[in-house]
Formats: structure tokens, C-alpha cells, sequence
């Protein structure tokens, strides 16, 4: 009986003797606080879209859609050369609050009654940079377009082709606008007959 008593006492002993090896630390640490940064979306709109993106973040007008734009094409009778004729694209606000375009449209010849593109889409005109036009409602900008008479191709690399109109795309828009006007284009796919200049005041 006094072996076992001592025994107890023993392993006691050494418990307290553990406990007090701790140094009064024996509180566990308090866990790390950690802050997320903010998502790259949530500071960071992306330039894709260019200006007009970044002027919709800021609370400035946003990006013109298609929805809310006309669009008319005129000769201009100014313009124009040998076997070149120059046109413009007028885009007119049509909605109730102001918006901006900036860039290049996208243009195509078509034909046929489902729009079936002919030839390559326009080529981009080099001259000079691409600002952004704020357009209140019922105001417009325009676009330079340049449209090649297909006959000065080779007939047999061309491959000319009665159109209907022009399948146009507003800078930044995936959804179409159509303008009607008859004319050739060249129905080969790398040959392009048009170029256009980007939207100015």
C-alpha cells in the first residue's frame, strides 16, 4: 500500500513539474487575421472595350449599344477617285440618355435574304488616333468609308458579287445593324474592297 501511494505521488510529481515547463504560456495563440485583397474585377475594369468601359465605371456615360443607335451611309461627293468612292457612316444616338462610342465598326458586305456575308470584312483606315465621342440623344458621329470598285480586280480572284447592303457592327457591339445599298464586292475571302475609319464627332 505505501509503494502505490508513493507511485501516485510520483506521477503527480512529474505532471506538475510538465504543466510548470510551459512558462504561463499554456493560453493558445490567438489565430492570424488575414484581409483578402480585392478581386481584380472589382478595381480593375480591363481595357477590352477601351474608354468607354472605363467611363461607365467612373460614372460617366456608358458605351453606346447598338439598340440605341441608327445608322444612314451618304455618298461623299467630295470625295472619292479613280474606281474608289467614299461614303459616310453616320451613327445617331436614338436613346434617352447620352453614351460614347470610340473605335472602329465593323463592316461586311452582304447578300441574299439570311445576310450571308461577301468577301473579307473592311480593313481599318490609318489615319489618325481613336477619341471618344460622347453622344447626347438624337446627335451623331460618323465613320469614313472607302468602298473599291471590284472591277479593277482580276475577275478570276475576285469573284464579283452582286450585295445587298452592309452588315455593320458599332465599336464594341456584337449585335448588327444593316444599311441597304446595292453595289459588287469581290466574293473571294481574302479579298477586301472596303476600308473604314474609326467614329469621330
Amino acid at each position: 500500500m505505501r509503494t502505490t501511494s508513493l507511485a501516485v505521488a510520483v506521477a503527480a510529481a512529474a505532471l506538475l513539474s510538465g504543466c510548470s515547463g510551459q512558462g504561463g504560456d499554456s493560453t493558445p495563440p490567438a489565430p492570424s487575421s488575414v484581409t483578402p485583397s480585392p478581386s481584380p474585377s472589382a478595381t480593375d475594369p480591363g481595357t477590352a472595350s477601351g474608354q468607354p468601359t472605363q467611363q461607365a465605371a467612373s460614372g460617366g456615360p456608358a458605351a453606346c449599344r447598338s439598340a440605341d443607335l441608327g445608322v444612314t451611309l451618304t455618298a461623299d461627293e467630295g470625295g472619292g477617285g479613280m474606281n474608289k468612292t467614299q461614303y459616310e457612316l453616320a451613327f445617331t444616338n436614338k436613346g434617352s440618355a447620352e453614351c460614347v462610342l470610340q473605335g472602329f465598326p465593323g463592316v461586311s458586305f452582304v447578300t441574299g435574304d439570311n445576310g450571308t456575308q461577301v468577301g473579307a470584312p473592311a480593313t481599318r483606315q490609318a489615319d489618325g488616333s481613336s477619341s471618344a465621342v460622347t453622344l447626347q440623344p438624337g446627335a451623331n458621329a460618323s465613320s469614313h468609308l472607302t468602298i473599291t470598285n471590284a472591277s479593277v480586280y482580276d475577275p478570276a480572284e475576285c469573284g464579283p458579287t452582286d450585295v445587298r447592303g452592309l452588315r455593320i457592327y458599332p465599336p464594341g457591339e456584337t449585335a448588327a445593324l444593316f444599311v441597304a445599298t446595292q453595289n459588287k464586292a469581290c466574293s473571294a475571302a481574302d479579298k477586301s474592297t472596303a476600308s473604314v475609319g474609326p467614329v469621330r464627332s
